[in-house]
Protein backbone atom coordinates (compact mmCIF):
# COMPACT_ATOMS: atom_id res chain seq x y z
CA UNK A 1 0.00 0.00 0.00
CA UNK A 2 1.34 3.47 -1.07
CA UNK A 3 1.89 5.69 1.80
CA UNK A 4 2.61 9.43 2.20
CA UNK A 5 4.89 10.09 5.75
CA UNK A 6 4.88 14.07 6.73
CA UNK A 7 6.75 14.95 9.87
CA UNK A 8 5.85 18.54 11.19
CA UNK A 9 8.10 19.04 14.35
CA UNK A 10 6.59 20.37 17.29
CA UNK A 11 3.90 22.27 16.80
CA UNK A 12 2.04 24.02 19.56
CA UNK A 13 -0.83 22.02 20.70
CA UNK A 14 -3.79 23.56 19.13
CA UNK A 15 -1.46 23.24 16.27
CA UNK A 16 -0.98 19.67 16.40
CA UNK A 17 -4.85 18.82 16.18
CA UNK A 18 -5.64 21.18 13.92
CA UNK A 19 -2.59 19.36 11.53
CA UNK A 20 -4.33 16.00 11.67
CA UNK A 21 -8.10 17.33 10.90
CA UNK A 22 -7.05 19.95 8.22
CA UNK A 23 -5.06 17.43 6.66
CA UNK A 24 -8.28 14.80 6.33
CA UNK A 25 -10.27 17.48 5.22
CA UNK A 26 -8.14 18.43 1.81
CA UNK A 27 -8.12 14.41 1.11
CA UNK A 28 -10.35 13.38 -1.84
CA UNK A 29 -11.97 9.93 -1.39
CA UNK A 30 -8.73 8.48 -3.78
CA UNK A 31 -5.67 10.25 -2.57
CA UNK A 32 -3.08 8.28 -0.95
CA UNK A 33 -2.91 7.75 2.58
CA UNK A 34 -0.80 9.91 4.95
CA UNK A 35 1.29 8.76 8.10
CA UNK A 36 1.23 12.82 10.07
CA UNK A 37 4.02 12.64 12.70
CA UNK A 38 4.72 15.74 15.09
CA UNK A 39 5.77 16.79 18.84
CA UNK A 40 3.77 19.05 20.83
CA UNK A 41 4.18 21.44 23.93
CA UNK A 42 2.30 20.03 26.87
CA UNK A 43 -1.34 19.88 27.04
CA UNK A 44 -4.75 17.74 27.91
CA UNK A 45 -6.48 16.52 24.69
CA UNK A 46 -10.14 16.01 25.90
CA UNK A 47 -11.99 13.05 23.43
CA UNK A 48 -14.77 14.61 21.06
CA UNK A 49 -17.77 13.46 23.71
CA UNK A 50 -16.15 14.81 26.64
CA UNK A 51 -17.38 17.62 28.86
CA UNK A 52 -14.07 19.66 30.22
CA UNK A 53 -16.04 20.77 33.68
CA UNK A 54 -17.31 16.80 34.28
CA UNK A 55 -13.49 15.75 33.48
CA UNK A 56 -10.81 18.45 34.64
CA UNK A 57 -10.13 20.85 37.40
CA UNK A 58 -10.18 23.88 35.81
CA UNK A 59 -8.50 25.72 38.75
CA UNK A 60 -5.85 23.38 38.69
CA UNK A 61 -5.35 24.03 34.87
CA UNK A 62 -5.27 27.50 34.85
CA UNK A 63 -3.13 27.37 37.80
CA UNK A 64 -0.29 24.85 36.13
CA UNK A 65 -0.86 27.05 32.65
CA UNK A 66 -2.19 23.51 30.83
CA UNK A 67 -3.58 24.32 27.99
CA UNK A 68 -7.21 22.09 27.51
CA UNK A 69 -7.69 21.33 24.03
CA UNK A 70 -11.15 19.66 22.52
CA UNK A 71 -9.74 17.15 19.80
CA UNK A 72 -11.86 15.84 16.98
CA UNK A 73 -10.57 11.89 17.90
CA UNK A 74 -12.86 9.70 20.26
CA UNK A 75 -11.91 8.17 23.17
CA UNK A 76 -10.70 9.48 26.76
CA UNK A 77 -8.78 11.46 28.21
CA UNK A 78 -5.21 11.94 27.60
CA UNK A 79 -1.89 13.61 28.50
CA UNK A 80 0.18 14.68 25.85
CA UNK A 81 3.83 16.59 26.47
CA UNK A 82 7.08 17.09 24.63
CA UNK A 83 8.75 13.61 25.35
CA UNK A 84 5.84 11.70 22.85
CA UNK A 85 6.00 11.34 19.41
CA UNK A 86 2.49 11.39 18.08
CA UNK A 87 1.69 9.59 15.02
CA UNK A 88 -1.98 10.25 12.81
CA UNK A 89 -3.03 7.62 10.09
CA UNK A 90 -5.20 9.28 7.22
CA UNK A 91 -7.14 6.62 5.40
CA UNK A 92 -9.08 8.11 2.56
CA UNK A 93 -12.05 5.83 1.26
CA UNK A 94 -11.01 4.19 -1.21
CA UNK A 95 -8.27 2.83 0.84
CA UNK A 96 -11.56 0.56 1.90
CA UNK A 97 -10.66 0.58 5.63
CA UNK A 98 -14.20 2.08 6.91
CA UNK A 99 -13.83 1.27 10.69
CA UNK A 100 -11.85 1.74 13.87
CA UNK A 101 -10.77 -1.57 14.50
CA UNK A 102 -10.09 -2.42 10.50
CA UNK A 103 -7.51 0.82 10.59
CA UNK A 104 -6.14 -0.50 14.39
CA UNK A 105 -5.78 -3.75 12.77
CA UNK A 106 -4.04 -2.81 9.88
CA UNK A 107 -0.88 -0.08 11.36
CA UNK A 108 -0.80 -2.50 14.58
CA UNK A 109 2.15 -4.59 12.95
CA UNK A 110 3.94 -0.50 12.05
CA UNK A 111 3.66 0.13 15.89
CA UNK A 112 4.77 -3.33 17.07
CA UNK A 113 7.71 -3.08 14.92
CA UNK A 114 8.46 0.27 16.07
CA UNK A 115 8.44 -0.56 19.31
CA UNK A 116 10.79 -3.89 18.95
CA UNK A 117 13.26 -2.06 17.09
CA UNK A 118 13.93 -0.15 20.36
CA UNK A 119 13.57 -3.18 22.39
CA UNK A 120 10.11 -3.52 23.31
CA UNK A 121 7.99 -6.15 22.61
CA UNK A 122 4.03 -4.94 22.67
CA UNK A 123 1.02 -6.15 21.93
CA UNK A 124 -2.18 -5.22 20.61
CA UNK A 125 -5.20 -5.05 23.50
CA UNK A 126 -9.11 -4.01 22.91
CA UNK A 127 -8.57 -2.99 19.37
CA UNK A 128 -7.47 0.11 20.42
CA UNK A 129 -4.49 -0.30 22.86
CA UNK A 130 -1.00 -1.39 23.18
CA UNK A 131 0.29 -3.06 26.27
CA UNK A 132 3.92 -3.98 27.33
CA UNK A 133 3.68 -6.96 29.78
CA UNK A 134 0.32 -6.31 31.58
CA UNK A 135 1.37 -2.29 31.14
CA UNK A 136 0.14 -0.12 28.68
CA UNK A 137 2.52 1.99 26.79
CA UNK A 138 0.41 3.51 24.16
CA UNK A 139 -4.10 4.07 22.76
CA UNK A 140 -5.59 5.30 20.28
CA UNK A 141 -8.09 7.38 19.21
CA UNK A 142 -10.16 7.11 15.40
CA UNK A 143 -12.97 9.05 13.75
CA UNK A 144 -14.23 10.05 10.41
CA UNK A 145 -13.10 13.55 8.85
CA UNK A 146 -13.80 14.79 5.71
CA UNK A 147 -14.04 11.57 3.51
CA UNK A 148 -10.54 9.90 5.58
CA UNK A 149 -10.59 7.91 8.51
CA UNK A 150 -8.22 9.20 10.80
CA UNK A 151 -6.53 7.38 13.80
CA UNK A 152 -3.99 8.84 16.11
CA UNK A 153 -2.00 7.63 18.67
CA UNK A 154 1.57 8.42 20.11
CA UNK A 155 4.78 6.71 21.24
CA UNK A 156 5.55 6.99 24.74
CA UNK A 157 9.37 8.36 24.70
CA UNK A 158 9.79 9.95 28.19
CA UNK A 159 6.52 10.95 29.91
CA UNK A 160 5.68 12.92 33.31
CA UNK A 161 3.01 12.15 34.48
CA UNK A 162 2.42 14.96 37.78
CA UNK A 163 0.71 17.81 35.81
CA UNK A 164 -2.03 15.24 34.50
CA UNK A 165 -2.62 13.97 38.25
CA UNK A 166 -3.37 17.61 39.38
CA UNK A 167 -5.62 18.39 36.95
CA UNK A 168 -8.03 15.84 36.19
CA UNK A 169 -11.15 16.22 38.54
CA UNK A 170 -10.90 14.61 41.89
CA UNK A 171 -12.99 14.48 44.59
CA UNK A 172 -10.62 14.01 47.53
CA UNK A 173 -6.86 14.47 47.72
CA UNK A 174 -6.44 10.60 48.11
CA UNK A 175 -7.85 10.14 44.82
CA UNK A 176 -5.41 11.75 43.48
CA UNK A 177 -2.51 10.01 45.52
CA UNK A 178 -4.62 6.48 44.16
CA UNK A 179 -4.03 7.72 40.69
CA UNK A 180 -0.96 8.44 41.14
CA UNK A 181 -0.04 5.16 42.33
CA UNK A 182 -2.36 3.34 39.63
CA UNK A 183 -0.57 5.50 36.40
CA UNK A 184 2.72 4.27 37.91
CA UNK A 185 1.57 0.42 37.92
CA UNK A 186 -0.40 0.07 34.90
CA UNK A 187 1.51 2.13 32.46
CA UNK A 188 4.67 2.61 31.47
CA UNK A 189 6.70 4.50 29.21
CA UNK A 190 10.18 4.04 27.20
CA UNK A 191 12.22 5.13 29.28
CA UNK A 192 11.37 3.66 32.10
CA UNK A 193 11.89 0.22 30.43
CA UNK A 194 14.92 0.47 28.53
CA UNK A 195 17.06 2.99 31.45
CA UNK A 196 17.62 5.45 28.70
CA UNK A 197 16.20 7.90 26.95
CA UNK A 198 15.11 7.79 23.01
CA UNK A 199 14.91 10.44 21.27
CA UNK A 200 11.95 11.17 18.73
CA UNK A 201 14.90 11.85 16.04
CA UNK A 202 15.75 8.11 16.56
CA UNK A 203 12.36 7.00 15.68
CA UNK A 204 11.83 9.27 12.70
CA UNK A 205 15.14 7.93 11.61
CA UNK A 206 14.21 4.11 11.76
CA UNK A 207 10.15 4.84 10.01
CA UNK A 208 10.94 4.80 6.48
CA UNK A 209 12.72 1.70 6.95
CA UNK A 210 9.57 0.06 9.04
CA UNK A 211 7.19 1.21 6.87
CA UNK A 212 8.57 -0.57 4.18
CA UNK A 213 9.39 -3.44 5.90
CA UNK A 214 5.19 -4.02 6.72
CA UNK A 215 4.52 -3.37 3.17
CA UNK A 216 4.47 -0.11 2.77
CA UNK A 217 5.54 1.74 -0.19
CA UNK A 218 6.84 5.90 0.60
CA UNK A 219 5.23 8.12 -1.81
CA UNK A 220 5.61 11.74 -2.53
CA UNK A 221 4.87 14.85 -1.43
CA UNK A 222 6.78 14.53 2.25
CA UNK A 223 5.78 17.45 3.10
CA UNK A 224 1.82 19.32 2.84
CA UNK A 225 0.83 20.83 0.04
CA UNK A 226 0.10 25.10 -0.44
CA UNK A 227 -3.72 23.51 -0.48
CA UNK A 228 -3.03 21.27 2.51
CA UNK A 229 -1.15 23.94 4.92
CA UNK A 230 -4.27 26.10 4.43
CA UNK A 231 -6.66 23.68 5.22
CA UNK A 232 -4.64 22.77 8.54
CA UNK A 233 -4.39 27.11 9.34
CA UNK A 234 -8.34 27.11 8.10
CA UNK A 235 -9.19 23.60 10.98
CA UNK A 236 -11.92 24.37 13.56
CA UNK A 237 -11.70 22.83 16.58
CA UNK A 238 -14.55 22.41 18.94
CA UNK A 239 -14.38 25.10 21.89
CA UNK A 240 -13.32 24.29 25.55
CA UNK A 241 -16.59 24.89 27.27
CA UNK A 242 -16.26 24.56 30.92
CA UNK A 243 -20.45 24.64 31.40
CA UNK A 244 -20.84 22.17 28.79
CA UNK A 245 -23.46 19.85 30.48
CA UNK A 246 -21.84 16.59 29.62
CA UNK A 247 -21.46 13.74 31.94
CA UNK A 248 -17.87 12.39 33.12
CA UNK A 249 -17.21 9.63 30.67
CA UNK A 250 -16.50 6.92 33.53
CA UNK A 251 -18.65 8.43 36.49
CA UNK A 252 -17.39 9.57 39.37
CA UNK A 253 -13.92 8.98 38.00
CA UNK A 254 -11.46 7.66 35.23
CA UNK A 255 -10.60 5.00 32.99
CA UNK A 256 -6.94 3.86 33.99
CA UNK A 257 -6.64 1.04 30.97
CA UNK A 258 -8.54 -1.29 29.43
CA UNK A 259 -10.12 -2.82 32.36
CA UNK A 260 -9.18 -1.08 34.69
CA UNK A 261 -10.94 1.77 36.62
CA UNK A 262 -10.63 4.27 39.60
CA UNK A 263 -13.71 5.82 41.12
CA UNK A 264 -14.76 7.48 44.43
CA UNK A 265 -18.07 8.20 45.77
CA UNK A 266 -19.28 10.84 48.45
CA UNK A 267 -23.28 10.94 50.43
CA UNK A 268 -24.52 14.01 51.48
CA UNK A 269 -24.03 12.35 55.40
CA UNK A 270 -20.29 12.34 55.15
CA UNK A 271 -20.15 8.41 54.28
CA UNK A 272 -17.42 7.76 51.17
CA UNK A 273 -16.21 4.95 49.12
CA UNK A 274 -12.76 4.58 46.63
CA UNK A 275 -13.11 1.56 44.65
CA UNK A 276 -9.43 0.68 41.96
CA UNK A 277 -11.34 -2.19 39.85
CA UNK A 278 -8.99 -4.24 37.48
CA UNK A 279 -9.88 -7.65 35.56
CA UNK A 280 -13.15 -7.65 36.88
CA UNK A 281 -12.24 -7.74 40.70
CA UNK A 282 -12.01 -5.15 43.32
CA UNK A 283 -8.09 -3.96 42.96
CA UNK A 284 -8.43 -2.13 46.07
CA UNK A 285 -11.01 -0.73 48.20
CA UNK A 286 -11.43 1.93 50.29
CA UNK A 287 -14.45 3.80 52.42
CA UNK A 288 -15.61 5.38 55.86
CA UNK A 289 -17.12 2.66 57.23
CA UNK A 290 -14.21 0.64 57.51
CA UNK A 291 -10.17 0.87 58.39
CA UNK A 292 -7.43 -0.24 56.04
CA UNK A 293 -6.83 -3.06 57.47
CA UNK A 294 -10.52 -4.25 56.96
CA UNK A 295 -10.72 -2.46 53.16
CA UNK A 296 -7.88 -4.97 52.03
CA UNK A 297 -9.85 -7.60 52.38
CA UNK A 298 -12.44 -7.07 49.72
CA UNK A 299 -9.42 -7.26 47.37
CA UNK A 300 -9.38 -9.76 44.72
CA UNK A 301 -13.20 -10.57 45.02
CA UNK A 302 -15.98 -10.22 41.85
CA UNK A 303 -18.87 -7.87 42.64
CA UNK A 304 -21.13 -11.26 42.51
CA UNK A 305 -19.40 -13.61 44.57
CA UNK A 306 -20.85 -15.38 47.62
CA UNK A 307 -17.31 -14.31 49.87
CA UNK A 308 -18.19 -10.06 48.70
CA UNK A 309 -21.34 -10.82 50.69
CA UNK A 310 -19.57 -12.94 53.46
CA UNK A 311 -17.15 -9.87 53.71
CA UNK A 312 -19.17 -7.33 54.37
CA UNK A 313 -21.36 -9.04 57.17
CA UNK A 314 -18.22 -9.51 58.82
CA UNK A 315 -17.00 -6.03 58.32
CA UNK A 316 -19.99 -4.08 58.86
CA UNK A 317 -22.79 -5.97 60.18
CA UNK A 318 -26.46 -5.24 59.45
CA UNK A 319 -25.07 -2.66 57.20
CA UNK A 320 -23.89 -5.24 54.65
CA UNK A 321 -26.73 -4.60 52.25
CA UNK A 322 -26.21 -0.68 52.31
CA UNK A 323 -22.29 -1.14 51.56
CA UNK A 324 -22.71 -3.92 48.77
CA UNK A 325 -24.80 -1.63 46.99
CA UNK A 326 -22.95 1.20 47.06
CA UNK A 327 -20.21 -0.84 45.86
CA UNK A 328 -21.95 -1.81 43.01
CA UNK A 329 -23.10 1.95 42.61
CA UNK A 330 -19.57 3.01 42.60
CA UNK A 331 -17.71 0.74 41.13
CA UNK A 332 -17.25 0.74 37.41
CA UNK A 333 -16.23 -2.63 35.41
CA UNK A 334 -16.56 -1.32 31.72
CA UNK A 335 -15.95 1.65 29.50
Amino acid sequence: MRIRLIHLGTLAPEALHRAYVGLAEAQGERDVPILLLAQSGAHLSLGAAQGPGAELDRSACERLRIPVVQRALGGGLVWVDPGQLNYFFIFPAAAGICRAPELFALIAPWVIAVHAYFGLKVEPREGHDFWYQGRKIGGTGAATIGHSLVLGGSFILEAQWASFVDCVAAPSANFRTWLTAALQEGLCSWSQLLDRVVEPGAVLAACPMLLQAAGYELTLPTVPTEAERYAMGQAELDDVDWDQPLRRRVRAGIKLKAGAFLTEQRWPEGDWLRVWTENGAFRRVAGSAWSVGQGTRLIGLQPDSVQLGEQLREIVGKEASLWGERLLETAVWAD
